[in-house]
């Protein structure tokens, strides 16, 4: 972080400084977690449901915080303010307009923002000096943080901006104000908070709301949703339709679990070969937006194409390793909604030539959809053929209930995670496994254990 004044870091909050002879000393760095490395930081107590940051303020400054913001009198150097969450967001929006030459990639949707935030952050490092998101830090809270690792020697950032209601993403541009903005599709991830894809598709496009005036907008022109964004000038379409899109994939080969090769025409009619190291169609439409941000941003077709062979997925996302029976284990339970269920078992289907094995679970914040997206996820799989389908959670019996209408030859369900550990019988040679759930469910907990029998 480049350092700031705390005089300048109170007149960019509207906050007031309780010791007025501290107004020249710096900061170095923010932090709203006593666990880190405070030397030299300005702490952010941050209220949460069961706890509140004030009660470490004496920890804080103990632990080398020069200051802290403070809703609340203390006797420890403080910057006293209204509201501390919105004070760290109003500090991020200052201080991301000191760097005016820094580029700015916003990317929001529905599934894939953290995948598709590591492969364009992967595809500009080839040539420019970038900070991304770390994880997927891309609320209110995460979204200041990740800025704050911007310094004097950073040429592009690339953001990820996440939400669960209206005018969070508005926030968030606000605070980035995008030179170039991403959405990657509109799904049903939320629909228990805004209740439609189309309120959905709405809040997602909030992120354009901050976007620079000369700035550049790259969507998936496969997304019924988002095609509604034709009309607008500043508007690229990706995506596997050559009618609306203006990046798509050529002589494409599904390489399977290893994943895709496909060739695309860039600026000035040059052509690069790309090769996906992840499977699935979805990590496909991901490496697009890669292409397409890195075409604009003005690098070549090689170091595109080095940028995207180089990824690698974060932990959870499609995360293909090896068994020891010989066969491949594919986790990917690092979140789960319908649309990214049946991705992930379209994937499954098309993996290899021994059993296919799909370890489902619950899938969170549905609504009064739930029972229903769930039953449906289970119909699809039956469709799909798969081998084997194990059901875990209250909310998956409707997973198993939608694969027996459907025809499925091997289906049961379990209550919990340690039900089905119990029962399970080992795997053959060859087998392929698909464990996808919500994150809560925890499954990176049968994920260990099946790497270990």
């Amino acid at each position: 972080m480049k350092p700031l004044k705390l005089s300048e870091v109170a007149g960019a909050v509207g906050g007031r400084l309780n010791n007025i002879d501290m107004a020249d000393k710096l900061i170095h760095g923010v932090s709203f977690d006593t666990r880190e490395e405070l030397k030299g930081k300005l702490f952010v107590p941050l209220k949460g449901v069961n706890v509140d940051g004030h009660d470490f303020i004496d920890k804080a400054i103990e632990g080398g915080a020069v200051c802290v913001f403070s809703q609340q009198e203390t006797s420890q150097p403080a910057i006293y303010v209204d509201d501390t969450k919105q004070a760290l967001m109003d500090l991020a929006e200052y201080y991301r307009s000191l760097f005016k030459n820094v580029k700015i990639v916003g990317i929001t949707g529905s599934n894939g923002k953290t995948s598709c935030k590591d492969m364009v952050a992967g595809v500009l490092s080839q040539k420019y000096n970038v900070v991304k998101t770390l994880g997927n830090f891309n609320n209110e809270i995460g979204l200041p943080a990740s800025i704050f690792n911007i310094d004097d020697t950073t040429e592009v950032a690339v953001l990820e901006m996440g939400m669960n209601n209206r005018w969070e993403i508005h926030r968030l541009s606000k605070i980035a104000r995008p030179d170039v903005a991403i959405i990657t599709n509109i799904g049903v991830a939320h629909i228990e908070n805004l209740g439609s894809q189309e309120e959905i598709f709405k809040a997602k496009s909030e992120i354009i709301d901050f976007l620079a005036e000369d700035g550049r907008v790259f969507a998936c022109g496969d997304d019924g949703f988002l095609i509604q964004l034709a009309d607008r000038v500043d508007v690229t379409f990706y995506g596997l339709n050559p009618i609306s899109c203006r990046y798509v994939p050529c002589i494409f080969k599904d390489e399977g679990l290893n994943g895709t090769t496909y060739t695309i025409t860039l600026e000035n009619v040059n052509k690069a070969e790309i090769f996906v190291p992840s499977p699935g169609i979805h990590m496909v439409l991901n490496s697009l937006a890669a292409v397409a941000v890195g075409d604009y941003l003005g690098l070549t077709g090689e170091q595109i194409a080095k940028g995207i062979a180089d990824y690698q997925a974060s932990g959870m996302r499609m995360d293909v390793r090896q068994l020891p029976c010989g066969g491949k284990l594919i986790v990917d339970c690092y979140n789960a909604n319908p649309d990214s269920m049946k991705v992930a078992l379209q994937v499954l289907s098309s993996a290899g030539e021994g059993r296919k094995i799909a370890i489902l679970g619950d899938m969170f914040e549905l609504g009064e959809n739930s029972a229903r997206m769930h039953y449906e996820v289970g119909g699809f799989a039956a469709k799909l053929g798969i081998d084997m389908i194990k059901c875990i959670g209250e909310d998956a019996l409707n997973i198993f209930n939608g694969a027996d209408e459907g025809g499925a030859n091997s289906i049961s369900h379990f209550t919990n995670k340690d039900s089905f550990l119990q029962s399970f019988n080992g795997l053959q040679a060859g087998d392929v496994v698909l464990i996808k759930a919500s994150r809560s469910m925890n499954f990176e907990e049968i994920a260990d254990k099946l790497e270990r029998v």
